[in-house]
Parts: structure tokens; sequence; C-alpha cells
């Protein structure tokens, strides 16, 4: 994956992260273009969609902290 690629999905995530751990808490989701595509319990069974869909860039996946795990890291 690219820097400035990296770097979107950095800003993206800064600016959503809230919004994700109220939706998707506990579940592996796949973000492209700055849209969730894909959520799942499993990383494999995300990456299996991803390989489906055929995507040119690799989506960032990443499993979404619970509210609880956010209050306990800060």
């Amino acid at each position: 994956m690219e820097t400035k690629q990296l770097e979107q999905y950095d800003e993206w995530l800064a600016e959503h992260l809230d919004e994700l751990v109220l939706q998707y808490p506990n579940k592996v989701v796949a973000i492209h273009d700055g849209q969730v595509i894909i959520v799942g319990d499993l990383e494999s069974e995300v990456y299996s969609r991803i390989r489906e869909q055929g995507l040119e860039t690799m989506p960032l996946v990443f499993r979404v902290p619970r509210e609880e795990d956010l209050q306990s890291i800060l």
C-alpha cells in the first residue's frame, strides 16, 4: 500500500472512528474510497469477499474496537 493511500485511510479513520465503534463494535470492516464496503466477523471472511470483488487497490481492513476497549486505551 502506498504512503499517500495510508495517509488518506488514516485521516478518514480519525474522522469516522466514533461512528464505526457505534455501528460495528468488534466487527472486521473493509474501508475503500471513503466508505465501509464489507463487514464481517472474521478477517478471513472479509479478505475472501475482497478477492471476490476484484478491487484494484487493497482496502483498509481492521477490527473495530468496542467502546469499552477504546476507553481502556485512553
